[in-house]
């Protein structure tokens, strides 16, 4: 009964394996020059073009909203006291804040729901890709080795890539997180003009920084594609049959 599981078992493995070892060939194949025409064809597109950088600029000023102050006969008697007690060596405290809001950079979003999706696309073939010459590396053996290690570079590139796009992808998520706290100062101190323009330099920073993400994108695509078309034989066949029959 055990030698049975087993047996299922094994040509489970097989199966999957095989499937496996296609999809990730067609992905190489197929979906690789597929990519590289269509990153470099969205690198070229308008909506990527340097001269953009002023539109960012302006709907940067523009996601700050002020609304009109509200009507009082005066300040209540808390902020009266209050107001009464910041008065000292000649020094008046301001008695009202602008009421803003601070909406989002509508051109860096619109790049940003560009990009992020190849961005998860890629990641995922660079992982499939590093598995895929992982269960074809063979058992250790005493010489005979230089397949392997040509096998070992190839997932250390690959890996770095993957690791690279990971960073970039959570470099994307942490400009959100930099520009609220930064638009929490713009409401608190709306007549620090500093802020306005730390909010603005932050936004072109991540235009920018999209803009050079989708050209690496496709040079990435191409480097790995590179090296796995040089070294696809060794990838495949580490060792060659001529070695394997004098073990």
């Amino acid at each position: 009964m055990e030698t049975m599981m087993a047996d299922y078992d094994k040509t489970t493995v097989s199966v999957l394996n095989k499937k496996f070892y296609e999809e990730v060939e067609d992905i190489i194949a197929n979906i690789f020059p597929r990519k590289m025409a269509e990153l470099d064809k969205l690198a070229k597109n308008e909506l990527f073009m340097l001269s953009r950088d002023a539109e960012v600029k302006k709907a940067s000023r523009a996601s700050i909203i002020f609304a009109q102050p509200l009507k009082s006969d005066g300040p209540p008697p808390a902020k009266r006291r209050k107001n009464s007690e910041s008065m000292e060596n000649g020094n008046e405290v301001e008695t009202s804040r602008t009421i803003i809001r601070v909406k989002q950079n509508t051109v860096v979003n619109e790049v940003t729901s560009i990009i992020h999706p190849e961005i998860r696309e890629a990641s995922e073939y660079f992982g499939k890709i590093k598995m895929w010459i992982q269960l074809q590396v063979p058992k250790i053996e005493d010489g005979n080795n230089f397949g392997v290690s040509i096998q070992e570079d190839t997932i250390s590139e690959v890996g770095g890539y993957f690791e690279y796009l990971r960073s970039a992808f959570d470099e994307c998520y942490r400009y959100h997180g930099t520009r609220g706290k930064i638009a929490s100062k713009v409401m608190k101190y709306p007549s620090l003009d500093d802020y306005a323009q730390y909010l603005c330099e932050v936004d072109c920073k991540q235009f920018q920084l999209i803009r050079i993400l989708t050209n690496e994108l496709k040079m990435i695509y191409s480097c790995v594609y590179d090296i796995l078309n040089k070294n696809s034989e060794k990838i495949k066949q580490p060792r060659s049959q001529t070695s394997i029959n004098l073990y």
